[in-house]
């Protein structure tokens, strides 16, 4: 993502581990473990950098993973996985990057999100 503007940031350390339902806006950086339901607000970018863990679902707006999730993933907008990325669960996207060298395992529908179906 070339024009990214992080002018509010939310950092989780490398180390940390937050177990529950965990809601983010704007632009944030996972580098720690998440367990449980994630999401992220309307025009928020969620970045799971390559030492993060989810295990839960994800629910996002534009969903960058060069870590590992294992859980089910909707993003609105779009996903991209890296080539460290790694991804062990279904995926809902209209949009969907896969990089060489990613590993996905799973379902994909890629169709326009709407609310009823997020």
């Amino acid at each position: 993502m070339k024009n990214l503007h992080e002018s509010a940031i939310t950092m989780v350390a490398e180390g940390t581990k937050i177990e529950g339902r965990i809601v983010f806006s704007d632009v944030s950086r996972v580098h720690g473990v998440l367990v449980g339901e994630v999401s992220a607000t309307d025009g928020s970018t969620l970045i799971l950098s390559e030492t993060a863990v989810v295990e839960g679902t994800i629910k996002a707006d534009t969903l960058m993973v060069d870590g590992y999730v294992h859980g089910d993933v909707v993003a609105k907008t779009r996903l991209i996985v890296s080539k460290t990325g790694r991804i062990v669960g279904n995926i809902k996207t209209p949009a969907l990057t896969l990089e060489f060298g990613a590993f996905f395992e799973g379902r994909c529908a890629m169709e326009k999100l709407t609310a009823e179906k997020i």
